[in-house]
């Protein structure tokens, strides 16, 4: 099954949580690619926060997500921070530029995994999910649940994985979350 990862980050965590995907998926020998979501203001607000430094470079290495590019994958998974409860205007963009193959039916039947980031549990990231999950409930997609017995003793959305970043966007993913997307590619993908 070919997979695209596409996803959006300023801080960095969301793109930790995305290259966790993709290297799972590597480890696993499954057919992956990573793409970026375009953000003018990348380097802008790397200057203004100093956590979005950190992986700054790695994630302006990464080629610039294009509709046209994955048709042909049978699964995507996509992530963004979340902001006052919903995604990013990046990943909002991103989701909006797929209107002309939604008229076409060209996303019917795809599997869509979803994950975010958000400052804290009362941060809206279920949100954030459920907007994700809906654009590609519009798009004719196929919403992948998240098992709630992926990792013993640790509460896991069904809508999509979240990571708690702390309100300075700070504290980077860790081995819970980790272990969850090693098992769920090894298990469900």
């Amino acid at each position: 099954m070919k997979t695209a990862i596409i996803f959006h980050s300023v801080c960095g965590n969301t793109y930790l949580v995305a290259k966790a995907f993709y290297e799972s998926f590597l480890k696993k020998g499954k057919e992956v690619e990573i793409y970026r979501v375009w953000d003018e203001n990348l380097e802008e607000l790397s200057e203004r926060f100093p956590v979005a430094k950190e992986y700054l470079e790695e994630i302006m290495n990464i080629p610039i997500a294009k509709w046209g590019d994955i048709l042909d994958k049978e699964q995507i998974i996509l992530g963004c921070p979340t902001y006052y409860g919903n995604v990013s205007a990046e990943m909002k963009a991103y989701m909006d530029a797929a209107s002309e193959f939604w008229a076409e039916g060209k996303l019917i039947g795809k599997r869509l995994t979803v994950f975010t980031s958000a400052g804290s549990p009362e941060g809206g990231g279920h949100l954030c999910l459920q907007a994700l999950n809906t654009f590609g409930q519009h798009m004719g997609m196929m919403l992948q649940s998240i098992p709630p017995n992926l990792v013993p003793n640790e509460d896991i959305p069904a809508y999509g994985m979240i990571h708690y970043s702390g309100a300075l966007g700070d504290q980077r993913p860790g081995e819970k979350l980790l272990c969850a997307i090693d098992k769920y590619v090894e298990k469900y993908v």
